[in-house]
């Protein structure tokens, strides 16, 4: 974990290409959720985003 968590510190802190959240991603916290909640929040998240696109 102390490996992992360096690394992310590096990959944040870097001056080129910084490890960043892309400005339209959204979060998906599954730390509660057995796989079928998160396959369907995940679709729920997929299908809003098509709707928004008009697609």
């Amino acid at each position: 974990m102390a490996d992992i968590l360096a690394r992310d510190a590096r990959d944040s802190g870097r001056s080129v290409a910084p490890l960043r959240a892309a400005p339209d991603a959204v979060l998906l916290d599954t730390t509660d959720l057995d796989i079928e909640q998160v396959f369907d929040a995940a679709l729920r998240i997929v299908e809003a985003a098509r709707d928004r696109q008009g697609l």
